[in-house]
């Protein structure tokens, strides 16, 4: 297996080598990291249900839709990322994607463990640890390979996810912003320094435990070339607003098993359930300021869970 440690490219790079490899027939493992910020949709999302593309363009946020599932996310230099390449017909590709997950992902799992970081994985592509969110993945079909993608979170700035995505009021975006935080972990919060360049070959080490020895590769004019026209494709107009899922209240992941939606009782009162695992952990009344139920309240509410659709 080749291996590709790339360490800060452009941020359009760091989306379209591993989708080079795919097109081009080869297998093999990117690690990277976004020089700068960007948006970045997964294959199924829909532009104008997802994106505040206002914000994105007053914060000068450029957007790429990528070609594996997920959904939105915001990335920037204080992410790794790696991204694993492999036939369709190798032996080790599983037909049910999901299950090769538990490979993919030990690597990053061992080196926040190396760092006394109890994380594990939350199946089917989640990294979490006490329950909190500290890596997103995914994974899809591209050309005639399966790409796996996921990133170690250094640090994330909260505010600005919650600008990116589009919500109705500025109840619901405090609220997400409240959710992002209490159920998502950064590494800094964890670890005392960080040395990317030591998480990066720290990384590598856990591919090769994983997939044998890896050959070291640099970039050639061939994956080059392709990776720059996958940006005009992967970044167009047509490509970005193609029809996504769409849905008729709003529906936010938090982490695997975890949604902040909006939902409407009797007389159109609207009220956002943070829902785990298909169960209500809390409502908020979008009231200014927003006013969280209390018990008795909540009860109540919950007894309605059917007819509202949650």
């Amino acid at each position: 297996m080749d291996i590709y440690n790339l360490g800060m490219v452009s941020w359009w790079e760091s989306q379209c080598y591993y989708h080079a490899l795919a097109y081009l027939g080869r297998e093999g493992i990117i690690i990277c990291r976004p020089s700068e910020p960007y948006v970045c949709l997964g294959l199924h999302d829909d532009l104008d249900q997802e994106i505040d593309q206002e914000f994105c363009r007053d914060y000068g946020l450029p957007l790429l839709r990528r070609e594996t599932g997920g959904g939105v996310v915001y990335l920037d230099s204080r992410q790794i990322f790696y991204q694993v390449v492999l036939h369709r017909d190798n032996p080790r590709l599983p037909m049910k994607r999901d299950r090769l997950f538990n490979t993919v992902l030990q690597p990053a799992i061992d080196v926040c463990r190396s760092f006394g970081i109890e994380a594990e994985l939350a199946p089917p592509a989640d990294i979490q640890v006490d329950g909190r969110k500290c890596s997103g993945n995914a994974a899809g079909d591209i050309g005639s390979g399966t790409a796996y993608v996921g990133n170690l979170i250094m640090d994330f700035n909260f505010d600005v996810m919650s600008r990116i995505l589009k919500v109705a009021s500025s109840a619901y975006r405090k609220a997400l912003r409240q959710a992002m935080k209490d159920n998502m972990l950064t590494l800094a919060q964890s670890m005392d320094g960080i040395d990317m360049h030591v998480l990066e070959l720290d990384l590598i080490k856990g591919f090769e435990r994983q997939f044998g020895e890896l050959n070291e590769r640099y970039l050639d004019k061939e994956m080059s070339d392709k990776a720059v026209s996958l940006k005009d494709r992967l970044t167009s107009r047509d490509w970005l607003e193609m029809p996504g899922r769409r849905s008729r209240l709003r529906r936010i992941k938090i982490a695997e098993g975890l949604f902040l939606q909006e939902t409407r009782m009797e007389g159109a009162k609207t009220f956002l359930a943070l829902i785990r695992d298909g169960a209500i952990e809390k409502i908020t009344i979008p009231e200014d300021p927003p006013r969280t139920l209390r018990h008795s309240e909540w009860q109540r509410l919950h007894e309605h869970r059917q007819q509202d659709n949650l």
